[in-house]
């Protein structure tokens, strides 16, 4: 047994060599920590920065003027003209009766008949004033408004822009008396005069 004079030693030698094992740990759990390794999480303000713009920051693309990227397909109309027939007058009474003198003088100077009177006048300036029969058939009194020349032909006759087409009535129902007249008129269309004709019905008396 040791004397008690050793045991002192030795306990303190005891103590003195578990205190460098006890100090050991705390020391290590003491050291400063060491810096994250690259491939660590990045702090949650990066990754929001690796996502993009957030949505109230994106607005749609809204050019200033025309957009260069559209292209406007204007498609062609091609819409028929329509010219609206002109219609074409008659020369005066004046020039219509020159013109009938000139017809005369050429025919007997050629020794042809000579051109019928009638026609020097419109079917607007004729008045029926009657009809007559004969044993050549049914005619007509008709009466030339501008020079109050009066005429006794038949049917068939010409004027300046028609012909007598037919002779109804007979001359005892003298009111009963109608003269059709073939009227023709003339209108230019594009250029060209096109020729209508229409059935004019004049009785006697009739203004």
């Amino acid at each position: 047994m040791l004397s008690a004079s050793l045991k002192r030693p030795v306990i303190a030698l005891v103590i003195m060599g578990a205190l460098p094992v006890l100090w050991s740990p705390i020391c290590w759990g003491q050291q400063p920590a060491q810096p994250a390794s690259p491939s660590a999480h990045p702090p949650a303000e990066t990754a929001k920065e690796s996502l993009g713009p957030s949505s109230d920051s994106i607005h749609p693309y809204r050019p200033a003027g025309r957009d260069p990227f559209k292209m406007d397909i204007v498609a062609k109309q091609t819409t028929a003209k329509t010219r609206t027939p002109r219609a074409i007058g008659f020369p005066a009474l004046d020039v219509r009766r020159a013109e009938f003198r000139q017809k005369v003088v050429a025919a007997r100077r050629s020794g042809q008949a000579e051109p019928d009177p009638l026609s020097q006048y419109l079917v607007s300036e004729l008045d029926v004033l009657g009809v007559f029969s004969d044993e050549r058939g049914q005619g007509v009194f008709l009466r030339a408004q501008p020079t109050g020349t009066t005429f006794f032909v038949r049917q068939n006759a010409k004027c300046y822009n028609g012909q007598i087409a037919r002779v109804e009535g007979d001359a005892s129902d003298l009111a009963g008396s109608r003269v059709v007249f073939k009227e023709t008129s003339y209108a230019e269309v594009e250029g060209k005069q096109t020729p209508t004709d229409r059935l004019v019905v004049k009785t006697a008396g009739q203004k």
